[in-house]
């Protein structure tokens, strides 16, 4: 019941995506049914034409009713086939497409979870592998209508053979009823076997591609690795090939083989048992037409169309068997698209809006958090009040919880305890728009992509011309964007236009910092981006920034302290816990962790400095 639910299910979204391909399919598998039986039928009416003596005009006509016959329905056979598959490929898009759509919309916390990456990738591989499970219910809706359509013409045609066959002519057993009542029984049982062998058949392959699409994901993993110009040096210049070979290529080539041969020799076992079986009941319905035949029950025309219906019932037979069977397969690999589709957010998100005119307050009141998964506390009673306009350093070693407060500042996660009040009130009562409009984040794993300088900046393809220019000069790439060839309409790398223009990771983190300046929110918060970018070249950055951003909130991420200068306050974490707060000269004075980590830093640069002279 449950699997004839999800099948329903199916066609249904199937419909949704792309009205016109179950019509188109219906059509195709009516012109399949129907086209063995004018051959069979033709070639019986000629044959019997020329026993009987007929005329050359005669028989010229059913010779060329034959051919426009056939020509008609090869014609169209050949176009809706065309048509079918053009509208199974635009399924396929349009199922990626919204998979796409539930990724860009599902929380972040879902795209950090093991399980639902694992379901992405089984979804993916599934799509690689039978071209979408969607594509795979049109083939075998299909079959099962063209293998139904062929039982009932076959039934129809050879229903003469019926009283033939249940007519007592002799003693012997080939002439009495039961021989026939025993094809049918034979034919019956072999429909039966046929169902259970497809059922346990592909439940066994879908084990086995699970199974493989585990070790595949590793393969996968690390091949995009190979390929992205970003980590390939490493790989090369560390000699990393021979390790990766033996963790992901060897475990994929050996331990997918072992997977798969097993599930194809059992297959092939199958197929075999089944292809004999097809065999023996053939022989039986050769043998019951040739012994009738031969009695003179019919003419030779009927022969032909009787041992050519009888052996289309086989066929239509085993194309339904195979389609009931086939669902215990694809059934699985249809339900990870429903997983992804109906996976539902766990933060709710209320209906009010942000009131920025009269500032920004913002307040963390012991708030602690754990990501799921892990015992370990990334946040520890955290209470800290960031008044609107003020200019905030947040610093501490990595693992301290630097990125889990931004995170939960921005509401990609839900404090477990404590709240985040924004001008007061709890942050789980603004609606999601508002909370998206507050903030101008750019985190340290930040993204540039391969559209133009303008659509990286404006998020869209309308942009305005001023503010993107003033965003440029801001973020000092202005410079930068004016030599290239289209200017801010020049694309970004060449993954999508071959005229793309390669920039450095300096130059990214600047056009992501521009980003941030475009969007213009109340909040700018910049988690490390300044990473890739020489001491010099950061102190340049935040001394913008400082000035840009005076009217606004800024919170400053970074392991390199002087953006500590610049703030009004900083925050020290610790081991997931606040522990100092203050101005930088205070803290300093105070001799504490922030004082211990601005010396250490100091040292650092001192010593260079004197081992350059």
């Amino acid at each position: 019941m449950k699997t004839a639910k999800t099948v329903l299910e199916a066609f249904r979204e199937m419909q949704r995506l792309e009205k016109r391909l179950i019509p188109a399919c219906l059509i195709v598998a009516v012109i399949g049914a129907v086209s063995p039986f004018v051959n069979i039928k033709a070639t019986s009416v000629i044959i019997d034409q020329l026993d009987s003596d007929a005329g050359m005009k005669q028989l010229m006509f059913y010779i060329a009713a034959a051919v426009i016959i056939n020509f008609v329905l090869f014609f169209l056979n050949s176009f809706l086939g065309d048509m079918f598959y053009m509208y199974r490929s635009m399924l396929y898009n349009r199922e990626l497409q919204a998979v796409a759509s539930k990724l860009y919309s599902v929380e972040f916390k879902k795209t950090e979870n093991a399980l639902f990456k694992e379901l992405l990738h089984k979804h993916s591989e599934a799509q690689n592998r039978v071209f979408s499970a969607f594509s795979q219910f049109s083939w075998m809706l299909r079959d099962f209508v063209s293998g139904f359509l062929t039982l009932i013409i076959s039934l129809v045609f050879i229903f003469p053979l019926f009283k033939i066959g249940l007519t007592k002519t002799g003693e012997s057993f080939f002439e009495k009823p039961v021989f026939l009542l025993s094809i049918f029984a034979a034919i019956a049982v072999m429909a039966a076997i046929i169902l259970v062998v497809a059922l346990k058949m592909n439940k066994q392959w879908f084990l086995a591609s699970d199974e493989y699409s585990r070790l595949d994901r590793l393969f996968y993993f690390f091949l995009e690795k190979f390929k992205d110009y970003k980590t390939g040096k490493d790989f090369r210049l560390y000699r990393e090939q021979e390790l990766i070979e033996k963790i992901a290529a060897d475990s994929l080539l050996n331990d997918g083989e072992k997977v798969l041969k097993k599930a194809s020799v059992n297959s092939a076992k199958s197929s075999s048992f089944v292809a004999l079986l097809g065999s023996l009941v053939g022989f039986g319905i050769y043998l019951f037409i040739g012994i009738k035949g031969l009695l003179g029950s019919f003419s030779i025309g009927s022969l032909v169309l009787y041992c050519g219906s009888f052996m289309q019932v086989i066929s239509g037979i085993m194309k339904m068997a195979a389609t009931f069977g086939k669902t215990a397969e694809m059934v699985p690999l249809v339900n990870y698209y429903f997983e992804i589709i109906n996976t539902e957010d766990d933060i709710r998100y209320g209906e009010k809006t942000v009131d920025s005119e009269n500032g920004i307050d913002i307040e963390f009141q012991n708030v602690s958090f754990t990501y799921p998964g892990s015992d370990k506390k990334a946040l520890d009673k955290v209470s800290l009040t960031i008044k609107n306009g003020e200019h905030l350093a947040v610093v501490g070693r990595n693992g301290s919880g630097k990125t889990t407060f931004i995170k939960l500042l921005c509401r990609l996660y839900d404090p477990d305890e404590g709240e985040i009040l924004i001008n007061g009130e709890n942050i789980r009562r603004y609606s999601k728009e508002s909370l998206l409009k507050l903030f101008s984040p750019v985190f340290q794993d930040f993204a540039v992509f391969a559209f133009s300088v303008s659509e990286n900046l404006s998020a869209s393809g309308e942009y305005d011309s001023e503010k993107l220019e003033r965003a440029l000069r801001e973020a000092d790439i202005f410079e930068r964007v004016e030599k290239m060839p289209q200017k801010e309409k020049t694309c970004l790398f060449k993954s999508l236009d071959k005229n793309g223009v390669d920039v450095s990771g300096g130059e990214q983190q600047k056009i992501a910092l521009a980003r941030a300046l475009y969007k213009d929110s109340p909040v700018v918060v910049l988690d490390e981006p300044t990473a890739a970018l020489d001491p010099i070249a950061e102190n340049e950055i935040y001394s913008r920034f400082n000035s840009f951003t005076k009217d606004k909130t800024a919170i400053y991420i970074s392991h390199r302290l002087s953006s500590c200068v610049f703030c009004d306050r900083v925050a020290v974490f610790d081991k997931a816990k606040l522990i100092e707060t203050g101005a930088h000269k205070e803290l300093l004075e105070k001799g504490g962790k922030y004082a211990a980590l601005w010396n250490a830093q100091a040292q650092y640069y001192c010593q260079n400095s004197e081992n350059r002279k």
